[in-house]
């Protein structure tokens, strides 16, 4: 496991085309994906900018954690930030020169529409131009850039960046997952900052489990990410949000209130987080977090794949916010989620 990145560029190099498709041809490979995943800036960066206006941090703030699904609507994604009246956006599945989303830097375009400054790391170099799905609609379409990330959205300045790696690197380019010929370089990680509140910093961290992993394989990723915020950051006051692909809730067809008050024995991670010191009971509703997608098939129950944990802080008024535009138009898979803290 490589260690934490914590160095900032304020613009990411990307791969050049050529330099993606050699790698494709290299697929299989783990020593040829360690020198690229070494070598490649884009993978070895942070890229950060400040927001355009420096403005002093409240004690109360909404914090919303969104796996935005590539995010390819991005003015209509930003419109829902801004109805919800999230502060910080905890953000995941975020593209950069992709073809699927229109080749835009959506976390630029994103909070340059908000408003916001971010930080952004790169999650996978995407050397294909998707999934299953994806690959026959944009199979004629270069990527410009191939970049697939995680990102902290804040209206207030972030300071002491730092991009977390959590799961075994490679997977999807030495092996293929799901069998659809996706080829990444890369692996999971968690975006991670702080904001100078009043009374000292809070830590922020946006994270991404492994879709691919078991239960015991996400409870592994927890104390990675656990240790890594400590280490960095020292036990301090935290929020961490994201994608946490908790499918056993729902394999196991949990209840809301179990999910909410005893997802521990399906989803041990949850256990890795309670002894550290978080909570989720007030931060969360228990509902579906994900959204049947269109031209996709679904199975039900939906499931609650996102999460929002809290620790040495106050939290209330826990939402799930319909990943819909004002026009009804689709925007994710999964809903946004929010919640109110006092710091």
């Amino acid at each position: 496991m490589r260690d934490p990145i914590r160095t900032v560029t304020e613009t990411m190099i990307c791969p050049s085309i050529e330099a993606r498709a050699e790698a494709a041809t290299q697929g299989g490979d783990q020593a040829a994906h360690n020198q690229f995943q070494a070598t490649w800036p884009c993978l070895t960066n942070i890229e950060a900018r400040r927001p355009k206006v420096d403005l002093p941090v409240p004690s109360d703030l909404t914090i919303a954690a969104w796996n935005i699904e590539r995010c390819k609507r991005v003015e209509d994604s930003a419109a829902l930030i801004r109805a919800s009246g999230a502060d910080i956006v905890l953000a995941t599945e975020m593209d950069l020169g992709m073809a699927r989303s229109g080749q835009r830097h959506t976390t630029r375009d994103l909070a340059d529409l908000l408003g916001f400054g971010y930080v952004f790391g790169t999650e996978f170099v995407e050397l294909g131009t998707g999934d299953s799905y994806e690959t026959p609609l944009f199979a004629d379409l270069a990527n410009q850039g191939g970049l697939h990330g995680n990102a902290i959205l804040s209206r207030y300045p972030l300071r002491s960046p730092a991009l977390i790696p959590i799961a075994d690197e490679g997977m999807w380019f030495v092996g293929q997952p799901k069998n659809d010929g996706q080829l990444r370089i890369g692996g999971r990680m968690a975006m991670a900052a702080q904001i100078e509140a009043p009374n000292g910093p809070l830590t922020l961290a946006s994270v991404h489990f492994e879709s691919e992993s078991d239960a015991e394989g996400r409870a592994a990723q927890s104390e990675r990410l656990i240790a890594s915020l400590d280490a960095l950051y020292g036990r301090a006051r935290c929020v961490i949000g994201g994608d946490l692909n908790t499918k056993a809730l729902s394999d196991q067809e949990l209840t809301a209130q179990q999910c909410l008050f005893a997802p521990e024995d399906a989803e041990p991670s949850f256990a890795r987080f309670a002894a550290a010191g978080y909570d989720w009971r007030l931060t969360n509703t228990g509902a579906p977090t994900t959204r049947a997608a269109p031209g996709k098939p679904v199975s039900y129950p939906l499931s609650v794949l996102d999460w929002l944990f809290t620790r040495n802080v106050a939290a209330a008024q826990p939402k799930v916010i319909p990943a819909l535009s004002s026009h009804g138009h689709y925007l994710s898979d999964h809903e946004m989620i929010t919640t109110r803290i006092t710091l």
